[in-house]
């Protein structure tokens, strides 16, 4: 043991002075990839162009970094998922810029601003002001490197100009389910405390957000026995890591609820007995993360399905049980109660009038013309009807869950361009074969267990499309608006893992493969098509 100990601190100092060595060398590779591409493309603006550096500095600083730690592979794969996660977040905040290319950014920037200033109203600069109201993404005869710099200088020139002050929320409740806004509020007030510019504020909140997550589901993979490789497929789809750079809940929810559910699913492969502090965590996680949309709380009962005999005693788990139950009621309460004390008028403005409480009661008094409309709006056909697969949400008439919807859910870039279909076929390939082969056929979920995963990954969806029935569409209407594909992604990893049979299982304690090829192949494979992907549609726009 003292003799690995000396051998790791050894080997401590040689492994950062390999990594400062490829910083230098990715460096020189870069400079001379933008001066190669600005030959051939015949830049206006000179050779160096930062968006185009920063993609060829952290695609050979990644990839020299698996390489240095490939043995790692096999035995610690999550350090591997770490180092592609981290690298991945870097790249998106750069190269998004100060672009508001996602959804409702606007929305959580304001927000942010709440949780940043609490004596009084919430004052708000020229800056704010813009990049709270304009949603935008210039496109390529714009001239997008000479358009974004400018675009940065201004908000960067009026980041100190007053515009205007607003009051904040008086309801508690706000703020509890707004906790996913603390951390941007703690960067923005640290960056304006030291005097960075508005648009490296902004960079270094998007970052805040994707390092958040890249952490806290590399945690989450630490804990799984195996299937880490379904694991790290989900979290580094393209959707979720953009998700997780952009302003948002996103972060928050997506990484808190794979921590929890990662944490459920070692417990359940593991031999050992579980402590209340392993259990708390688990619950913590998803009860925090859930806040900002509690509407996926019967995930919660999936905690109920670990063994007795992981308990210290019986005792133990009636009352590990009962907590489980506590918090999924108070879940449940901070989901519903506003909505059936809300008045006329609530909920979103793309809805039109809309009345959260009156649509609760036509539901109630027309159930079968409801569930005749869900039906219709998630299953058939399978090629969406009602504005085709790139309408987010908004008036779709149905066939949400059609295959041609699924690039909405995978690949999706925001308001950016929809990269290829490509994209979205290899990214299935990588979840369909990690959810088949990535399991110990030694060890198999019960029936109950799998059934119970599948009713509840269905009924939250349709708690979701029902929560947006509330809030965005007006009484009665036969449509559903406001619900978009991203929402059903907390649902993939508890499905895919509980529901997928593992006869085909490659993986686990009696290894049927060479597990560094394996992870190689998986997460290597998810790096190549978020950097190809991101570069056709970002990148190579930038010029």
């Amino acid at each position: 043991m003292r003799l690995d100990q000396e051998q790791e601190s050894l080997g401590l100092p040689r492994q950062m002075g390999l990594l400062l060595a490829l910083a230098l060398v990715c460096t020189a590779l870069s400079a001379a990839g933008c001066f190669l591409a600005s030959a051939l493309g015949g830049w206006s603006h000179g050779w160096f162009n930062r968006f185009w550096f920063a993609f060829f500095w952290i695609c050979t600083f990644v990839l020299g970094a698996v390489f240095i730690n490939r043995r790692k592979l096999g035995s610690k794969p999550e350090l591997i998922y770490l180092i592609i996660g981290l690298g991945t977040v870097l790249l998106f905040a750069i190269t998004i810029s100060v672009r508001t290319v996602g959804w409702d950014i606007g929305t959580h920037y304001k927000n942010t601003l709440t949780f940043s200033d609490w004596e009084g109203e919430v004052e708000k600069s020229e800056s704010d002001e813009t990049f709270i109201r304009h949603n935008e993404v210039a496109d390529r005869s714009q001239g997008l490197f000479r358009y974004l710099g400018m675009q940065e200088d201004i908000l960067d020139e009026y980041a100190s100009v007053y515009y205007e002050s607003f009051e904040r929320p008086q309801s508690i409740l706000w703020y509890v389910t707004g906790v996913e806004y603390v951390l941007y509020s703690l960067v923005m007030k640290l960056c304006r405390l030291v005097g960075l510019s508005f648009s490296h504020t902004i960079l270094l909140m998007r970052m805040a957000g994707g390092t958040f997550y890249v952490l806290i589901t590399y945690l989450g993979m630490k804990k799984l026995k195996f299937g880490k490789m379904l694991y790290a497929a989900i979290c580094l789809l393209p959707s979720s890591m953009f998700l997780a750079v952009e302003l948002g809940y996103s972060y928050w929810l997506f990484s808190l609820c794979l921590y929890g559910l990662a944490s459920l699913v070692g417990m359940i492969q593991g031999n050992v007995k579980v402590g209340a502090g392993t259990l708390i965590k688990m619950l913590l996680a998803l009860f925090v993360g859930m806040l900002p949309r509690v509407v996926y709380f019967p995930l919660i009962f999936l905690c109920l399905f670990i063994p007795n005999k992981r308990f210290p005693s019986v005792r133990f788990a009636r009352v590990y049980r009962g907590v489980i139950i506590g918090c999924a009621v108070a879940t449940l309460c901070i989901w519903l109660v506003p909505r059936l004390l809300s008045g006329f008028g609530t909920g979103d403005a793309r809805g039109g009038e809309v009345n959260p409480a009156g649509q609760i009661s036509y539901i109630l008094s027309h159930p079968v013309e409801y569930a005749q409309l869900l039906l219709r709006f998630m299953l058939p056909p399978l090629k969406m009807e009602g504005g085709g697969a790139d309408v987010e949400g908004v008036n779709l008439i149905s066939g949400y869950l059609s295959p041609e919807a699924s690039p909405g859910l995978l690949v999706n870039y925001g308001y950016m361009a929809r990269p290829h279909w490509i994209y979205t076929a290899a990214i299935w390939v990588m979840l369909g074969w990690t959810a088949l082969t990535d399991h110990d056929r030694k060890h198999r979920y019960s029936m109950l267990t799998a059934l119970a995963a599948l009713v509840l990954t269905f009924g939250i969806f349709v708690l979701i499309t029902t929560s947006l029935y509330f809030d965005f569409t007006p009484v009665g209407l036969n449509e559903i608006h406001g619900v978009q594909r991203r929402y059903i992604i907390p649902l993939i990893y508890p499905f895919l893992a509980f529901v997928v049979p593992n006869v085909l299982g490659l993986t686990g304690e009696d290894t049927k493969v060479n597990m560094r090829v394996y992870n190689g192949f998986v997460l290597l494979g998810m790096f190549a098509i978020l950097l190809c992907s991101w570069f056709t549609t970002c990148v190579v726009a930038i010029v």
